[in-house]
This record gives structure tokens, C-alpha cells and sequence, in this order.
């Protein structure tokens, strides 16, 4: 998790980014009655926006599932890597138990089949309930793209 705010100059001057390593997180958003508020964050390198469409509190816990090793070049800088040539490198799931390793599994298979982008993204009705696009939205601006999709990570994929 990237952290920054105003007070992290002072503490740390430089050029380089702090970043922490956690295990879990929970993120929790306060809705203000207010339809179209969410929260904005990053996860796996991708920005993304999570709302409620009936304007209620809502909470994400996102925790460490998996392990995966990178090739590193043969010209990485060790003060950049933290001295990632010295760890050992193997895949592995992450979870205090046998169960949480196996549901872990459970959403990479739904990942794999296509089926946990339904889950995870907001469909048309939402976005209109939640007032982030209006109902006129679907003549002018769906004519403009020929196709308009998310992936299974959710991330909208465009085609002019």
C-alpha cells in the first residue's frame, strides 16, 4: 500500500516512494446519503472505483492471497529490489488456514472462467441508480464505441 500525505516529506525527504507491505486491509466508506460517492484505490497495479448504488456504507477487505516470483534482469538495482536476488522465490497461496488457502483457489478458478467479472462489476442499472450515467447515456455514447466490455478483473476495455 502506497501511503502519502503531506507529513511524509518532512519524515522521509527524497525521491523515494514509501511503501507497506501488509497482509489484510480493510477499507470501509461512510456514504452520505449522497448517490455516486464511493472510494478511490489501487489494486494490482489497476485504479479502481467502489460505490454503493443505494448509497449505504459498505466495507472491502482485501488481504495477500497469493505469491508469485519475478524474473529479475541481470541489470536490476539491488536498492530498488530490496535484495530480491537473496530471497528464495516460489508460487504459493496465502492463508492463515487450509480453508482460506482453499476459498483463495475457489476465486481464481471464478477468475479463470470468466465468471467473476458479473460479481465484481457494477451493471448498467447500477451505474444509473447511483447517478454516475444518466439514462440517456445508452443511444449517443454506446453508438460511439463499436464495443465497450470489462474483464474479468474489471477493468473496461473500449473499442472506437
Amino acid at each position: 500500500m502506497y501511503r502519502f500525505r503531506f507529513s511524509s516529506l518532512l519524515k522521509n525527504p527524497g525521491l523515494r516512494m514509501q511503501t507497506d507491505k501488509k497482509k489484510n486491509m480493510l477499507l470501509h466508506f461512510t456514504g452520505n446519503s449522497e448517490r455516486g460517492t464511493g472510494i478511490f484505490f489501487q489494486y494490482d497495479g489497476e485504479a479502481r472505483f467502489a460505490f454503493s448504488p443505494s448509497a449505504e456504507d459498505f466495507s472491502i477487505y482485501i488481504r495477500q492471497v497469493m505469491s508469485i516470483p519475478v524474473v529479475m534482469g541481470p541489470y536490476h538495482n539491488s536498492k530498488l529490489t530490496g535484495g530480491a536476488a537473496d530471497k528464495e522465490d516460489f508460487f504459493e497461496f496465502h492463508g492463515e488456514t487450509e480453508a482460506d488457502k482453499d476459498m483463495v483457489k475457489k476465486r481464481v478458478a471464478k477468475l479463470l472462467s470468466g465468471s467473476l467479472g458479473q460479481e465484481m462489476n457494477a451493471t448498467k442499472e447500477e451505474l444509473i441508480s447511483a447517478n454516475l450515467i444518466n439514462e440517456s447515456f445508452s443511444a449517443k455514447e454506446e453508438n460511439h464505441c463499436k464495443s465497450t466490455s470489462a474483464d474479468d478483473l474489471g477493468t473496461a476495455n473500449v473499442e472506437a
